[in-house]
């Protein structure tokens, strides 16, 4: 099956998902191509550089649809898969062209709008990442599924934790997240005998932590961190590294604990269903975290237990494989 994957290029946890999706369907013989669009910096050209060549993978300015065409001459393409609503329009109008079936992921809560109503209309199936999201388009409830975002588990691993706690902040940061991010520095300012990593797009005003700026190497850093803080993808990856998850986003949703996870039919992780984020909140936490070491490892061995039952990428990438099938 040939199957070619559209997205628009974002630093996200999006991008990072249709890199990972690909390349589990390129291991389970699936020939996938990913095309993205967007104008990239030559800083995330050079992070991703290597992805994109292991991938096989090509980057064209927005919409160009002469580009696609030149990329895909001489190949059978049987299905697309459009990633990003950003891509829709190429994705109906490529499909068209092609005759063939598309699918579309939807990512977002923000897209029951009626711009989009005519590509889901035509779309073959879709896949929503959560039943947030997919209560935002109910009308095409007949032709849409829940799968959430996997995680390579072979890719994020805890490795060897040792001494002091370590803590790992890990955002993109716009003004919605703002207060909680300048919250979680003041909280972590006021710690002692630990250390704090924080890979963000914004200088933390912070005196203690350690900022990386935004890399794509998280893997190897979660895998020797104790906790990580953050929202979606981010906690996950964390937790499937074996860290103690805190939930922080534009809310403050505290520890996950097992007994949260079970009180939810689907884990919420996106920082929105918390509370006003505050420092002694944060910094409580924290402090409960770093003096009870058992209880942050059985937090640590309950995340990665979690991520393998419910986020193992390959077995969702199996359940999108068998959709194409159907489609």
């Amino acid at each position: 099956m040939n199957v070619l994957h559209l997205s628009r290029f974002f630093y996200s946890g999006q991008t990072t998902h249709v890199f990972s999706l690909v390349r589990e369907q390129q291991r389970q013989g699936v020939s996938a191509l990913l095309i993205m669009d967007g104008y990239p910096s030559h800083q995330a050209v050079a992070m991703y550089k290597s992805t994109v060549n292991e991938l096989g993978a090509a980057i064209i300015k927005p919409g160009d649809m002469l580009s696609i065409m030149r990329l895909n001459q001489g190949k059978q393409i049987h299905l697309i898969h459009a990633h990003s609503s950003l891509t829709y329009p190429m994705t109906a109008s490529l499909a068209d062209t092609l005759r063939i079936p598309y699918v579309v992921t939807c990512h977002g809560l923000a897209l029951n709008k009626q711009e989009y109503r005519l590509f889901f209309q035509k779309a073959r199936s879709i896949i929503c990442i959560s039943p947030r999201v997919a209560d935002t388009i109910r009308e095409f409830a007949y032709k849409s599924c829940i799968i959430p975002n996997g995680i390579d588990l072979n890719e994020f691993q805890p490795g060897v934790k040792k001494d002091p706690v370590k803590i790992a902040f890990i955002a993109r940061v716009d003004h919605t997240k703002q207060k909680g991010y300048n919250q979680f520095c003041k909280a972590v300012d006021l710690l002692e005998g630990t250390e704090v990593y924080i890979a963000s797009n914004k200088n933390p005003i912070s005196k203690s932590a350690e900022y990386l700026g935004w890399t794509n190497e998280i893997a190897q850093l979660l895998a020797q961190t104790d906790i990580v803080v953050g929202t979606g993808r981010a906690i996950l990856e964390g937790m499937a590294a074996g860290n103690a998850a805190v939930i922080l986003g534009r809310t403050y949703q505290g520890i996950l604990t097992s007994e949260k996870a079970a009180r939810q039919h689907f884990l919420d992780l996106s920082g929105l269903a918390g509370n006003d984020p505050c420092f002694r909140d944060i910094f409580y936490d924290l402090t409960k975290l770093m003096q009870n070491k058992n209880y942050l490892r059985q937090l640590q061995k309950f995340g990665r237990e979690l991520v393998k039952k419910e986020f193992n990428n390959e077995e969702h990438t199996l359940r999108i494989i068998e959709l194409y099938k159907k489609c």
